[in-house]
């Protein structure tokens, strides 16, 4: 196909999204990126559609040069990560609003994901820098936690969450799978705790490594104003297995951290 790239609009760990028109963009994956990744986004795209949540349509896909590409509708506005660098006065109402969308997106019910936790159980088992006594103990707690098929978006954070003018819009639904809606919770919790964002210059990187704690703290709050049958203590259990799934994405920056905030779980 003949795909004239516009601007650079985003930089992420899998794809880079370029500008096509004014009505749609590109999600260009990096030629690393397995072909099945690419057809599950493409798989949970078209479900999100016909649910109750403000995601892109997805419009076609493509291949340019050998990178696999999913052209959405465009969407325009920043994200919740770049309106908390410039308007850090608002930060608690961000943190807030990316808990009550994690909560609608919890109230939808699905049956044609793949599962949350068989996916972590097949992840753990491989991860090289847990020792088999670890991997058995975070086995063991996965075990005693509860399943469900509550639709699990598995990777929300502030830079997956446009502001447009109609509204808040939730992005990126490549890892999304079926599960218990406190593994998706972990998993955001995680990434505020722990992640680094892949792009920017050190002043965004300092502004955010300020004010990661406190965003954190709001969200759960207010996640758990929403959600009264759920407890701190349930979120922090459930980080445990879900931390010691991000280990298989192999961040640098990462590792020690989440190690670290493993074995103190174990050994308080």
């Amino acid at each position: 196909m003949n795909t004239i790239l516009g601007k650079l609009i985003a930089i992420g760990r899998t794809a880079e999204v370029y500008s096509l028109s004014e009505d749609r963009v590109i999600k260009l994956f990096y030629d690393w990126c397995p072909t099945h990744w690419v057809q599950q986004e493409i798989d949970v795209a078209n479900l999100i559609s016909s649910l109750p949540i403000p995601t892109p349509k997805i419009l076609e896909s493509v291949e340019i040069q050998g990178r696999k590409g999913i052209i959405y509708q465009r969407i325009y506005g920043p994200s919740l990560l770049k309106l908390a660098t410039i308007k850090p006065w608002r930060l608690i109402h961000f943190a807030r609003l990316l808990a009550e969308l994690h909560t609608e997106i919890h109230k939808n019910k699905v049956n044609d994901l793949p599962s949350q936790r068989t996916t972590l159980i097949n992840i753990i088992k491989q991860i090289e820098s847990l020792s088999p006594e670890q991997k058995a103990r975070v086995l063991a707690l996965l075990d005693g936690l509860p399943d469900d098929n509550t639709l699990c978006h598995l990777d929300l954070h502030p830079d997956q969450v446009l502001i447009s003018d109609n509204g808040p819009v939730v992005i990126d639904w490549m890892t999304a799978k079926q599960g218990h809606s406190l593994s998706d919770v972990a998993r955001t919790c995680v990434i505020l705790k722990f992640g680094q964002v892949p792009y920017g210059n050190w002043v965004m990187r300092m502004i955010i490594n300020i004010w990661r704690e406190i965003f954190y703290r709001s969200y759960i709050r207010r996640y758990l104003e929403l959600n009264p049958g759920v407890s701190k203590e349930m979120i922090d259990t459930w980080m445990i297995p879900v931390a010691a799934g991000r280990l298989h994405e192999a961040i640098p920056e990462e590792k020690e951290p989440i190690l670290c905030f493993i074995q103190s779980h174990f050994y308080k």
